[in-house]
C-alpha cells in the first residue's frame, strides 16, 4: 500500500435489533468481510448487545475480531473507527483507535454506549424501522484518502408474531387456580405449538388473573405481549402491553398479570362477560433465536469522492425533492384530504362536535378502529365512533397525526391528552411521537406528572426514563409543587419511587473501602520511605558528632 491511504467502510444493519435474545457475554457477529487494501486479512465485527462483561450490563460492547485462519501477516498494524449510526447517517458515539492485530486477536470497547441510549432515550434516531446501524472503517498510510472500499452487510434477527383469542365460558363459575388451557398452532417449527392457560389467585380479596404462555420450543423466547378484553359489544379494552425487549436483562415472558381483576370483571359482567364468556385478544411477539446472514454490496476500489456520493445516494434523493416545492409531498397531500373532507364515510364524535374522516385510513393506522369497522358493531351499523372521553381538540390533533404523521403546536397538556388517545386505540406510531416528546421536555416541574402518566398506562419505557431523571434530580423534583400533589394522589407511587431511590443509593462500604486503600497504601509507602531518610540523615549526624 506504500504510504497512499486507502479508506475501507464495513456497514452492518441489524434488522429487528430489539429483540436480540442474547444474554450477558453472549455475541452477535457479523459476516466475514476482507478488503483488497487489508493484505488478505479476514475481519468481523462482535457486539454483545446486554455488554461483555458483568460490571458492562446496560452498556453495549463492540469490538473488532481479525480471523483466526486468515492469510494475512502474523502481525497486522491498522487504524480503525467505530461508531453507532443515527437516521441521518452520522455517528454520534464513534470511536479511533490504533492496533496491532495478529490472528484471533479482537479489540474494542467494553462499555461503547449505554443501552437506554439506543433502546429509550434516542430510539427513533438509532433505530428506525428497529434497524441498528454499525460502521468500522479501517485505514493504513498517512496521506489524504484518494481511493475507498466500502462494503455492506445485513443481519436479521428471525421473529415470529401470533395473535389468537382466549375464550374461557362459565367465567364466573371458574374456581381459584383452575387453568383453562388451549394449544396454538406455531409455524416457525413443524410441529411447533404455544400452550396459554388463564386461572386467577385465591388468597385476596381482588382475585387476580395470570396468562401462562409457553412455547414447546425452548429456543423461543416471548419478548413482547399484548392482552385485550373483548367487549360484548366490540370494544377493545387493553389490560396487558409489555415490552421487555430493550432491559438489560434478557427476560422470557411466561407468566402475565391482567390489569383487570376478577372481581372488577365480575361487577360488569354484562359488558365483559356476555353468555359468560371471557374473551382475550392476546398478540405475541417471539425471538426466535435465530438469526440470517447476508453480504449486500461490495464496492471495490474507487475514489473516496464517488463512494460518499454513492453512500449519500438516499439522502440526496430525498433532499432533491425538497428542491421542487411546487410539488406537494405526500403527507400535505392527505392532510388536505382531511381538511376538506373528500368522500369522508364515518365521523368521531364528541359531546359537542362530530368529525369527518375515512374508515381507510382509521383502520390503516389503529387495529381497534379496525375491529370497530369490520365487525358487527354499532360503530360499522352507524358510521359513527363516539370518542365522548375526548376534548375536541385532541381529536382534531388525533386525526391529523393520522393522516399526516405531523403534530404541529404540541404542549405537554396536549400530548398528555393524544398519548392516553395512542394507548387507547392501539396508535403506535403517535404513541412513539408522544414519548418523544415527554422525554425531550422532561424538567422538574413536569416530572411527577409524567411518572404518574408513566404508572397509570403502565409504560415501563416511559417509567424508566422518568425515575432515572427524578434520581438525577431528586432535590429539585421532590421539592416541586407536581410531587406534593403526587404524594396525595398516588402514595403507593411515590414509595415505590423512594424505594427504587434506596436500592440504587445504597452505600457499597466494600466498594468505598477498595477505592480508600488505593490512595491510603502509596501515601503509607510514601511515608515510609521519608522516614528512612531522616533515620539515616540522624544517624550518618550522629556518627559525624562522635568522631569530631
Amino acid at each position: 500500500m506504500d504510504n497512499e491511504r486507502k479508506e475501507c467502510t464495513f456497514l452492518w444493519f441489524i434488522e429487528k435489533y430489539s429483540y436480540c435474545w442474547h444474554e450477558n457475554r453472549k455475541p452477535l457477529r457479523s459476516p466475514r468481510f476482507s478488503f483488497d487494501a487489508l493484505e488478505g486479512t479476514d475481519w468481523y465485527l462482535v457486539l454483545h448487545p446486554r455488554g461483555y462483561r458483568n460490571e458492562d450490563r446496560g452498556n453495549i460492547s463492540l469490538f473488532l475480531w481479525r480471523s483466526t485462519n486468515d492469510a494475512g501477516p502474523e502481525y497486522f498494524s491498522v487504524e480503525y473507527e467505530l461508531s453507532v449510526l443515527v437516521a441521518d447517517g452520522s455517528g454520534p458515539h464513534s470511536r479511533e483507535f490504533e492496533s496491532k492485530f495478529k490472528k484471533n486477536d479482537m479489540r474494542g470497547f467494553y462499555q461503547f454506549v449505554q443501552r437506554d441510549d439506543i433502546h429509550l432515550r434516542r430510539k427513533s434516531e438509532y433505530l428506525p424501522n428497529d434497524t441498528l446501524s454499525v460502521c468500522c472503517k479501517m485505514w493504513k498510510g498517512e496521506s489524504n484518502v484518494e481511493n475507498a472500499e466500502q462494503i455492506s452487510a445485513r443481519t436479521r434477527i428471525l421473529i415470529e408474531k401470533i395473535s389468537f383469542l382466549h375464550v374461557v365460558e362459565n367465567f364466573s363459575t371458574l374456581q381459584p387456580n383452575v387453568k383453562k388451557t388451549i394449544k396454538i398452532r406455531s409455524n416457525s417449527v413443524e410441529g411447533g405449538f404455544l400452550t396459554i392457560s388463564l386461572y386467577y389467585t385465591d388468597g385476596s380479596c381482588e382475585e387476580k388473573i395470570i396468562i401462562e404462555i409457553v412455547s414447546s420450543d425452548d429456543k423461543k423466547i416471548l419478548h413482547k405481549c399484548e392482552i385485550s378484553l373483548l367487549e360484548g359489544s366490540g370494544n377493545i379494552i387493553k389490560c396487558e402491553g409489555n415490552d421487555y425487549a430493550h432491559g438489560s436483562e434478557r427476560i422470557n415472558i411466561q407468566k402475565l398479570l391482567l390489569s383487570l381483576t376478577r372481581r372488577v370483571i365480575l361487577d360488569r359482567k354484562s359488558e365483559y362477560l356476555p353468555d359468560d364468556k371471557l374473551s382475550l385478544l392476546c398478540e405475541c411477539t417471539f425471538s426466535l433465536g435465530l438469526i440470517s446472514h447476508e453480504i449486500e454490496e461490495t464496492r471495490h476500489e474507487m475514489p473516496l469522492a464517488v463512494m460518499k456520493q454513492k453512500r449519500n445516494h438516499a439522502h440526496d434523493a430525498y433532499k432533491n425533492a425538497e428542491k421542487f416545492p411546487w410539488y406537494p409531498i405526500g403527507s400535505e397531500d392527505m392532510k388536505t384530504i382531511y381538511k376538506i373532507h373528500c368522500f369522508a364515510d364515518v365521523e368521531l364524535k364528541t359531546k359537542t362536535k362530530s368529525f369527518p374522516a375515512h374508515k381507510i385510513i382509521l383502520c390503516s393506522r389503529s387495529p381497534v378502529f379496525k375491529t370497530m369497522m369490520i365487525s358487527d358493531m354499532k360503530e360499522k351499523n352507524t358510521d359513527c365512533i363516539e370518542v365522548d372521553d375526548l376534548e375536541n381538540d385532541t381529536v382534531e390533533q388525533l386525526l391529523l397525526c393520522l393522516y399526516s404523521d405531523s403534530l404541529p403546536n404540541i404542549q405537554l397538556k396536549s400530548a398528555t391528552q393524544l398519548y392516553y388517545a395512542a394507548d387507547k386505540y392501539q396508535i403506535g406510531k403517535l404513541k412513539e411521537m408522544c414519548f418523544s416528546f415527554f422525554t425531550q421536555n422532561l424538567s422538574t416541574s413536569n416530572a411527577s406528572d409524567l411518572l404518574h402518566l408513566a404508572d397509570t398506562h403502565n409504560d415501563s419505557n416511559l417509567r424508566k426514563v422518568v425515575e432515572d431523571f427524578i434520581l438525577e434530580h431528586k432535590d429539585q423534583v421532590f421539592g416541586s409543587n407536581g410531587w406534593e400533589k403526587l404524594i396525595e394522589s398516588n402514595p403507593q407511587l411515590v414509595i415505590k419511587t423512594m424505594q427504587l431511590i434506596y436500592k440504587r443509593n445504597a452505600f457499597n462500604w466494600n466498594s468505598f473501602t477498595k477505592r480508600l486503600l488505593t490512595y491510603i497504601n502509596p501515601t503509607l509507602a510514601l511515608f515510609k520511605e521519608i522516614m528512612h531518610v531522616l533515620f539515616g540523615l540522624i544517624f550518618f549526624f550522629s556518627i559525624f558528632k562522635l568522631l569530631l
